[in-house]
């Protein structure tokens, strides 16, 4: 029991600064919580609810494949924190009486920067890659994914009025361009 709360303990250490576990976490914030939202904010979680959602598949991927153990880590660690990030997000949304998503029109999402989400066949294609090839293939299609999410986070920081949201965004930038570096590095 005490070494599964340790590998969670250090899962959790990594899914919240998203960098190497040598890496100071990143200070704690406190957010006054606000009802206040705009339409970029409704946006951000409802682009990046089903955005988390096929993330969470991706780093699933890698559970069962011949990944490097860093790799494995750094994946359960994006699990955890992104299922905690789909919980509060899908709870301000039914706060604020607004749908988890916005729908598959891409007009809707012209003026939010475009659709930022990853393919249901990007992600089936990496999931069909042989084992010599899958930890490049998963690490190149999980990056281009959290590419994506940083975008939409520069969207609600320069454009939503949401406390939480934007402190949601500013920690979703900070985690996912740290994760992207160290994913750069094992692809050396």
């Amino acid at each position: 029991m005490r070494r599964l709360a340790a590998l969670v303990a250090g899962v959790l250490v990594l899914a919240g600064c998203g960098s190497t576990p040598t890496a100071a976490p990143p200070p704690v914030t406190t957010v006054v919580e606000s009802d206040e939202f705009n339409e970029t904010d409704v946006m951000f979680l409802q682009m990046s609810v089903p955005h988390h959602k096929a993330g969470l598949e991706i780093v699933r991927l890698a559970k069962d494949r011949p990944v490097r153990a860093e790799v494995k880590t750094l994946a359960a660690a994006i699990e955890v924190t992104q299922l905690s990030e789909v919980d509060s997000m899908t709870k301000w949304l039914a706060d604020w009486e607004r749908p988890e998503t916005a729908g598959d029109n891409p007009q809707l999402h012209a003026g939010h920067g475009g659709d930022h989400s990853t393919s249901p066949e990007a992600i089936a294609e990496v999931a069909a890659t042989g084992a010599g090839e899958f930890e490049k293939a998963f690490l190149n299609l999980l990056i281009g994914h959290q590419h994506n999410a940083v975008a939409m986070a520069k969207l609600e920081k320069e454009g939503g009025v949401n406390p939480q949201a934007k402190d949601l965004a500013e920690r979703i930038f900070q985690s996912r361009t740290a994760q992207i570096a160290q994913m750069l590095g094992y692809l050396g």
